[in-house]
């Protein structure tokens, strides 16, 4: 992810209008999934959970260096349901990030995979006011914890039948209940 300051033009009429992540399936097995409103129209852009991740932390970080204004931001939130069954969907491959600054936005430019490699041009470009930024920083970094616990040998994601730890070589299930089985000796 690129993190640039630009300055661009944009009207209000291409900001988004609603935003919402969402995780769909059962952890270990799940498809996650950025939906936007833009102009009463739904996109639907599909992502790997580190993309997410990723994204989730750019924007945090981003968002820190943001100069503070004192202008009330007003949320372009029209109650426009997401069309669920739209054909505007994608699975993304390479996202950037930026910020407008005469604008004060967040601008993600994200592009399909299935784009051609000279294609520069962004399959969907979203801009966020700070507030939208923020929620979806903290949503995303909420549904990704979500998941499957994370090893704290390995860092790797356990099942809830267990998980053999590469760090233990695949033997003695780890358990921070039981007790030190050194001790007994």
């Amino acid at each position: 992810m690129a993190d640039d300051l630009f300055e661009s033009g944009s009207s209000s009429d291409d900001l988004v209008q609603r935003l919402r992540v969402e995780a769909l399936g059962e952890p270990g097995q799940r498809r996650f999934r950025l939906m936007a409103v833009i102009n009463d129209e739904t996109h639907i852009i599909w992502m790997e959970k580190q993309q997410l991740q990723a994204l989730g932390m750019a924007i945090e970080q981003l968002l820190e260096q943001v100069p503070e204004i004192e202008v009330t931001i007003i949320d372009p939130d029209t109650g426009t349901d997401f069309d669920q069954e739209t054909h505007n969907q994608f699975r993304v491959g390479r996202i950037e990030l930026g910020y407008d600054v005469s604008n004060n936005l967040v601008v993600i430019s994200t592009f399909d995979l299935q784009q051609q490699d000279d294609d520069e041009s962004a399959a969907l470009v979203l801009r966020l006011n700070l507030r939208q930024s923020a929620e979806l920083s903290t949503d995303a970094a909420m549904i990704v914890a979500a998941g499957r616990p994370l090893c704290p040998m390995c860092g790797q994601p356990m099942d809830a039948t267990g998980h053999a730890c590469p760090q233990q070589n695949g033997h003695l299930p780890i358990s921070l209940d039981d007790s030190d089985p050194l001790e007994e000796l």
